[in-house]
């Protein structure tokens, strides 16, 4: 990001013009006091939703003081990938005196709009946000009015904020799926879950079967909406699949947890891996745990994506150029799956 001056936060007044009411009565709606009507209540309300105005949290002798904390949503606190991410980010924000203060999406728009309004209510030094989440529209005006740097990660395709630090998943998929066509794979199979909500997977699972399909072949899929993204799903969606394509000869996974998952269950079930069916995974998350069996899959630098987003958002506040977008490509491990 070049130099410049932030989004202008929005005023109070500015929302009293919108809705025709003085300052003092926009002020008492959102404080919830005063006899105020409905009818005004609904005015005044609809007016800051459409400027994307949060009140200060903050009022009084804070307000005036330096935030020392920075905003980070991201969607699951409890998985590795984004606990990674989070340590990276906060070995370089913490040299410069910030903290975080963190918000679990679990990939709802609505609650990252909750969120938001929490977070930017309390004035922090800036925002690191997930993409890969659909957003609501008033969620996308209280970024667009915020009042501090954005730094988007994960999501390298669909830019957000001030820098976008990630990887491209559709790319991420179309390796894959190269991987599988090199060893001469013809009856290739896809297992996944909540793809309606995490917009990276689905658009992993896109490019993997957009190049598989170019070759002439087609993939079998087992997706299904409401299971975990955990080892504990892999089992479930594998035997699905063999059941209705018994011929399938390799899988590729939403993530490493649910091929480990599956792995397990095809040991007991008496399929050789990879003889007789081909595992992979991404994120690598496995590998850290491989003793005998090295899952196939993409490892992606998780610390690295957090230390990117941190040095990106201090630069910022820096007052230094900043490259406002940093793709950052997933490295291919060959296994013993596949």
């Amino acid at each position: 990001m070049s130099k410049g001056k932030p989004p202008q936060k929005v005023r109070l007044t500015e929302v009293a013009q919108r809705a025709g009411v003085s300052s003092m009565t926009v002020s008492k709606v959102l404080r919830g006091t005063g006899s105020i009507s409905e009818k005004t209540s609904e005015r005044v309300k609809q007016a800051a939703d459409e400027l994307g105005y949060v009140p200060n949290s903050l009022a009084g002798s804070l307000s005036s003081k330096k935030s020392t904390f920075v905003g980070v949503i991201i969607p699951s606190a409890g998985d590795v990938i984004f606990a990674e991410i989070l340590s990276g980010i906060n070995e370089r924000l913490r040299p410069h005196g910030l903290n975080t203060l963190i918000g679990e999406t679990l990939f709802d728009g609505v609650l990252e709009e909750e969120i938001l309004r929490t977070m930017l209510s309390l004035q922090p030094a800036g925002l690191i946000i997930n993409g890969g989440i659909n957003r609501t529209e008033r969620g996308k005006v209280l970024l667009e009015r915020r009042n501090g740097p954005l730094i988007q990660i994960w999501d390298a395709d669909d830019s957000c904020g001030d820098v976008n630090i990630g990887l491209s998943h559709r790319q991420a998929g179309r390796r894959m799926a190269r991987h599988f066509l090199e060893r001469g794979y013809s009856s290739i199979g896809y297992v996944g879950t909540e793809l309606q909500k995490d917009i990276c997977a689905h658009q992993r699972f896109l490019g993997f079967v957009e190049r598989i399909e170019e070759t002439g072949l087609s993939v079998t899929c087992e997706i299904e909406a409401d299971l975990p993204r955990q080892a504990s799903s892999g089992p479930v969606l594998t035997e699905r699949l063999l059941q209705r394509a018994p011929e399938t000869d390799a899988i590729f996974y939403l993530n490493d947890a649910m091929a480990v998952g599956a792995l397990s269950w095809l040991h007991d079930a008496g399929v050789s891996v990879p003889g007789k069916l081909a595992v992979a995974g991404f994120n690598g998350t496995s590998l850290a745990h491989t003793i005998r069996t090295r899952v196939t899959t993409l490892d992606v630098p998780r610390r690295g994506i957090g230390e990117a987003a941190g040095q990106a958002l201090t630069d910022i506040l820096q007052g230094h150029d900043v490259a406002p977008h940093q793709r950052i490509d997933p490295v291919f491990v060959a296994g013993n799956t596949s």
